[in-house]
């Protein structure tokens, strides 16, 4: 029985002593929280722009100022403030990746900008990469070209006809540069002869109030020589160099097995690989005449 009592009066005083402790601990903590210093109670003064730092304990923070920006939007923008890559393989084969940007009008200004990118095979292994990218485009200066196209053909709309009439003349002129044996002015009209595939003579007309006209006034067995010269070009092909004494011209024609003209082709002037010399009407010079209808 004494025992029992001896136990019983133990447990009561350790549940004192918890309690008090627990206390104890409360009150401690209560004072801590009101002890600890808060923000300054003063009028925090007022930031007006610039770099403004304000104290905090022994460091500072800066607040950067505002950055003017543009305000037309960019045509193309891409913002990655973070990227993080763990790891990536990658195989490409026969990769093929056209960007373009094309901007033309009727002949006058032509504008591309882009990016041809071309991979036959590759094999690329990224690990552990951080970066940050920022890309703007502004197309501002090709919108503006543009424009200014648009609006000189707005104030002379014939300039469109008139060089697409020019592009075909130039065009016309260049694809007969191979088969021209020689040219003749004559009072502001300038007359061209050209051996087309064929193997016939053609004047060309350039420059009346007609325009173009195109007429055969002869061939090369009729108005040209053979010269002598002659070579294999295999496929049962035979070029034959024949000569036009008027405009001093040599025209390599080849013929087939069944003795067909198959191309015609004039000699290239030696020294500058160019077209032969206009020739003026001052000087007399020999040359069929036109009696066939144009064609």
């Amino acid at each position: 029985m004494p025992s029992f009592l001896s136990f019983r009066m133990l447990l009561v005083g350790v549940l004192f002593f918890l309690n008090f402790l627990s206390q104890i601990l409360a009150q401690s903590a209560s004072s801590a929280t009101t002890a600890a210093p808060g923000p300054s109670s003063g009028p925090t003064p007022p930031i007006t722009g610039g770099t403004t730092s304000r104290p905090v304990g022994n460091a500072s923070s800066t607040q950067p100022p505002d950055v003017a920006t543009t305000s037309t939007e960019p045509d193309v923008y891409l913002n990655v403030p973070e990227l993080h890559v763990g790891r990536i393989e990658l195989d490409v084969e026969e990769l093929q990746a056209d960007i373009n940007l094309n901007a033309k009008v009727a002949g006058l200004v032509q504008v591309n900008a882009g990016v041809q990118v071309s991979v036959q095979k590759i094999n690329v292994t990224i690990a552990e990469v951080d970066a940050n990218l920022e890309l703007i485009v502004r197309l501002g200066h090709l919108v503006d070209i543009v424009e200014r196209v648009f609006e000189s053909l707005d104030l002379n709309p014939l300039l469109i006809g008139l060089i697409n009439n020019v592009t075909g003349l130039i065009g016309e002129v260049i694809g007969a540069v191979d088969g021209l044996l020689g040219s003749i002015t004559q009072g502001g009209t300038t007359l061209n002869f050209l051996i087309d595939n064929l193997g016939n003579i053609v004047q060309q007309v350039v420059g009346g109030a007609t325009g173009v006209i195109d007429t055969i006034v002869g061939n090369y067995l009729q108005n040209m020589t053979f010269t002598g010269d002659q070579k294999q070009l295999g496929n049962g092909l035979i070029q034959k160099t024949y000569s036009y004494e008027p405009l001093s011209a040599l025209v390599d024609i080849v013929f087939n097995t069944a003795g067909q003209v198959v191309q015609a082709t004039v000699q290239k002037k030696n020294g500058g690989g160019g077209t032969p010399t206009p020739t003026s009407s001052a000087t007399p010079v020999s040359l069929p005449v036109s009696t066939a209808t144009s064609t």
